[in-house]
């Protein structure tokens, strides 16, 4: 069994001189952070994601419970646990929202929302990044019984979102049944935005016909959610 990892982080570069006086933030007018509320508003709605089947997860903050996970070796525990968790700690605000395929599909999708006291978003995304540039393999265990998960990591450019974006996508076969899970986590102030996609299909099949099932994180649907968050910072102060 195999699985693969793909993470890329990019950061804004090209300030002048003058920019580089004023820290770059992605709210400048208006606040770092959501309430839980406010979180919850921020979500997008089905009109304005009207091509997915929309699922409203009861999620708060109190269903925010469980373990890290347990990874070998120990410095994967971090990116591991939040790609699996979708909420990184410290969290004070979460909200879920699930996407299905309205053409039947078979791809399913997660936007998960969650804010941070000042600052710690930077934090955890930077110990999610750190944590899977230490890892060139991993095992762990999965949640559903089994035995456990054996992963190795790549790297892969993604285009930036918000102040920072991280991508990983996570591979695995079992039973004969190849998995793949798309990561996109951008921070926006405080505020982090996490999506997924999961897929699968028979490992037998051939490249082309793998192609045909591999889930997709659109870039348009993920610039929807953080601009939508973006303007709810600049509204919130």
């Amino acid at each position: 069994m195999a699985v693969a990892l793909v993470v890329g982080v990019l950061a804004a570069s090209g300030c002048s001189a003058h920019d580089a006086e004023k820290p770059k933030t992605s709210a400048p007018a208006g606040a770092r952070s959501l309430d839980q509320h406010q979180l919850e508003a921020a979500r997008l709605t089905k009109a304005e994601a009207t091509e997915y089947v929309h699922g409203l997860g009861a999620e708060t903050p109190k269903d925010m419970t469980g373990a890290g996970t347990d990874a070998t070796p120990e410095a994967c525990g971090p990116a591991i646990t939040m790609l699996r968790r979708g909420w990184g700690e410290g969290a004070v605000g979460y909200t879920v929202l699930n996407l299905g395929d309205r053409d039947g599909g078979a791809t399913t999708r997660s936007v998960k929302l969650t804010t941070y006291p000042a600052g710690e978003a930077k934090q955890v995304l930077a110990s999610v990044e750190a944590s899977l540039r230490k890892c060139p393999s991993v095992v762990f265990q999965a949640e559903t019984g089994g035995g456990p998960v054996k992963a190795g990591l790549t790297v892969e450019d993604t285009a930036a979102s918000g102040d920072e974006a991280l991508r990983a996508t996570m591979v695995h076969t079992r039973d004969g049944i190849e998995q793949h899970t798309v990561y996109e986590i951008v921070r926006t102030a405080d505020v982090l935005c996490f999506f997924s996609a999961t897929g699968g299909f028979g490992s037998t099949l051939s490249q082309e016909k793998k192609a045909e099932f591999m889930p997709v994180l659109q870039d348009e649907l993920i610039s929807r959610q953080v601009t939508k968050v973006e303007t709810a910072l600049k509204t919130a102060s």
